[in-house]
């Protein structure tokens, strides 16, 4: 076996007699040599406990530290943090355990990197703009994919990537980077579906304090629960709230589904701002379309029930509200044709979400009688020939509520020819669709050669029970425009 002989003070190899008894630190350092040559960091561990006097020997730990952190310190995580731990302490030299940190930083290894944040925390260093350069191209050079993590190594590395976002925040790194970086990792751990630590939610908030996770984790009461600032106004904090949710909904993760009530949670507190603040303008009309089109998925998630979705669908009419009676239909056709567009990105509840759109412009148009709504009526029937659905029994309270938008019209006398058109350009195909997709469905079931499959047709076609009363709503809607029309 080869021996490691390590460079230690004058005191020990002194120039006094041969018959001196080896110190015990000498032997200490054989048996810690001796450890260090089987590359087991047990070992090492078991070797540093014989350690008492650890002035005479710091240059030599020095250089042990430099080895030790060039193994693999994840198959014992917290035997090699404690190692690691006790080195540092052997180290009494300030300006090289500095430069150790910096070297640990540079070189990215799990375990130290966090060990070595938190010692520079503890002596107030920071990183040189050129140090933080190094460490960051590390860092992104190092950045495991989503498909090479795996559940062991998950919260090392949620807890190592907190840690550089720390020290890198503390030495002046811009935080948009630093953001972009904790999200990141925060997408590719949710899909373990583990509970972030304390540390990292501490730091996001840090750096964008009205993330929705953040938000999210001040509605609980427990010990360790940050705070979020109140140095804004309403509508300040409204706008950026708003801005990080549509930005966390971009990119959809596990977590996004699987923390669906949350998220929901979140979602109904931006509202409740909003309905606090003064009424919006007309600047604010797209950010509050992304923000609906952002919590649409939300829907689809786990734990959401029907009585979640109507609720929230009630918020459509409370958001259109915010804007003035001018400004409500050009919110409204936002939002209907930014859907239209997103139709490949879809949610199940989609049609629901379109129908109270629709519902909402129908009794603000003519319960107000607002010459605003009539003027973009041609325009918004236009947007709604675009929201097309094959499974009509999947979609019928959309259909409902089109037919009871024409009937509102033809009610109201508004706009003869454009009521026509709607009449044979929409409502007319519309019926049609609905009574091929019936008479198909009715052609299915007849076709089931065994009582199973008949069953199975049943259930498949719930929707089926509502098609009398959509039925009823149509003629409804043109009996009141023929007699409209043919005045």
């Amino acid at each position: 076996m080869q021996m490691r002989h390590y460079k230690t003070s004058e005191t020990i190899f002194s120039d006094k007699p041969a018959f001196h008894i080896m110190s015990s630190v000498m032997r200490a350092m054989l048996r810690l040599s001796k450890a260090l040559d089987s590359n087991i960091i047990g070992e090492v561990a078991l070797a540093l406990q014989d350690l008492d006097d650890s002035g005479k020997c710091s240059d030599a730990f020095e250089y042990i530290l430099y080895e030790i952190i060039s193994w693999d310190l994840t198959r014992l995580p917290a035997v090699s943090e404690g190692v690691i731990r006790r080195l540092m302490d052997l180290v009494n030299n300030r300006g090289a355990l500095e430069n150790i940190c910096q070297k640990i930083l540079k070189a990215q290894p799990a375990i130290a990197v966090q060990i070595a944040v938190m010692k520079m925390n503890e002596e107030n260093w920071i990183l040189s703009h050129e140090t933080c350069n190094d460490v960051w191209r590390k860092i992104k050079a190092n950045q495991p994919t989503e498909e090479k993590l795996n559940e062991n190594m998950i919260d090392e590395y949620v807890a190592r990537v907190t840690a550089n976002c720390k020290i890198l925040r503390l030495s002046g790194t811009p935080h948009r980077f630093l953001s972009s970086m904790l999200l990141e990792c925060f997408k590719a751990s949710s899909q373990f579906r583990k509970t972030v630590s304390t540390d990292f939610l501490n730091e996001l908030a840090i750096l964008s304090p009205f993330h929705p996770v953040i938000i999210a984790g001040s509605m609980k009461k427990g010990p360790n629960v940050f705070l979020l600032p109140q140095v804004f106004t309403e509508y300040h904090r409204f706008c950026l709230e708003t801005q990080e949710f549509i930005s966390f909904y971009r990119h959809h993760s596990v977590y996004h589904r699987a923390n669906s009530c949350g998220m929901l949670s979140v979602f109904r507190s931006i509202c409740d701002r909003m309905n606090r603040i003064e009424p919006l303008q007309g600047e604010d009309i797209e950010n509050v379309v992304d923000l609906w089109l952002a919590a649409i998925s939300i829907f689809d998630g786990h734990g959401i029930s029907m009585n979640d979705i109507t609720d929230s669908a009630k918020l459509i009419e409370t958001s259109t509200s915010k804007f003035d009676i001018k400004r409500r239909p050009l919110f409204l056709k936002r939002f209907l044709r930014k859907l239209s567009v997103k139709k490949d990105a879809s949610v199940s509840m989609e049609p629901q979400i379109v129908a109270t759109i629709i519902t909402t412009f129908q009794r603000n148009a003519f319960t107000h009688q607002s010459s605003e709504f009539y003027e973009e009526l041609g325009e918004f029937w236009t947007l709604c020939l675009k929201m097309k659905y094959d499974d009509i029994y999947y979609a019928t309270v959309f259909y409902s509520a089109v037919f009871t938008l024409a009937q509102a019209q033809a009610v109201f006398r508004v706009k003869k020819e454009l009521c026509r058109a709607v009449y044979e350009k929409i409502l007319q195909p519309m019926h049609q669709q609905i009574v091929d997709f019936v008479n198909l469905k009715n052609v299915e079931t007849n076709k089931a050669s065994t009582e199973e499959e008949r069953i199975m047709l049943e259930q498949k076609n719930l929707g089926a029970s509502y098609f009398s009363i959509l039925t009823c709503t149509y003629k409804n809607a043109e009996d009141r425009i023929l007699e409209f029309i043919n005045q």
